[in-house]
């Protein structure tokens, strides 16, 4: 078994995360995506500022609670490949309706535990994690439905991953605290 540590990892910006959650969920946001033409998210340009800005005020307004926790200095890296092989080092995300303290949301347990949803087709779009280091645990951020539903058909898979890591604390990753701002604001 090899661990994602081991992996092809290359070093990309935060509009690489961006373009990634927007591509994994286009279908769920289709018409706001089509607002802005194909290109945002089909045919992107990731040196254009304004392509940019507009994939990221996208991803902010849909997705907020989720990236506004996401440290700010997160380093982003492109992996390839997620695959099967890699489901020890995974956690689905934390402080949703996931949880339970006896397996930390690891995603084979997960797996095993959750309703069965179909399998989503291959390829694979892409996966969003989030970590520490490259030694892993690693939250997913983006993908956890697929993910989860691959693991417990027992399917084999292989996506592009967007990786951050982060010394500082992210309220989806369990193992750090919980007291984090803006989900914290959104309760008050």
């Amino acid at each position: 078994m090899t661990r994602l540590a081991d992996a092809d990892w290359r070093r990309v910006t935060v509009h690489d995360m961006h373009l990634a959650f927007l591509v994994a969920e286009r279908e769920r946001y289709a018409p706001a995506l089509a607002r802005f033409g194909p290109g945002l998210v089909d045919a992107p340009d990731l040196a254009d500022p304004e392509q940019n800005r507009l994939r990221m005020r996208m991803l902010y307004y849909m997705r907020r609670h989720l990236v506004g926790e996401i440290p700010p200095d997160t380093e982003w890296h492109e992996v390839r490949w997620l695959t099967d092989e890699h489901v020890d080092e995974l956690r689905v995300i934390g402080r949703c309706e996931w949880d339970n303290p006896l397996d930390r949301n690891q995603l084979r347990r997960v797996a095993a535990r959750a309703p069965r949803a179909a399998p989503p087709t291959l390829p694979l779009g892409p996966i969003v994690l989030w970590g520490h280091g490259r030694g892993g645990p690693f939250t997913i951020l983006e993908g956890n439905h697929r993910l989860t539903a691959l693991v417990a058909a027992g399917a084999q898979f292989q996506a592009s991953a967007c990786v951050g890591l982060s010394p500082s604390g992210c309220y989806w990753h369990l193992e750090d605290p919980a007291a984090i701002l803006i989900n914290d604001l959104w309760r008050s």
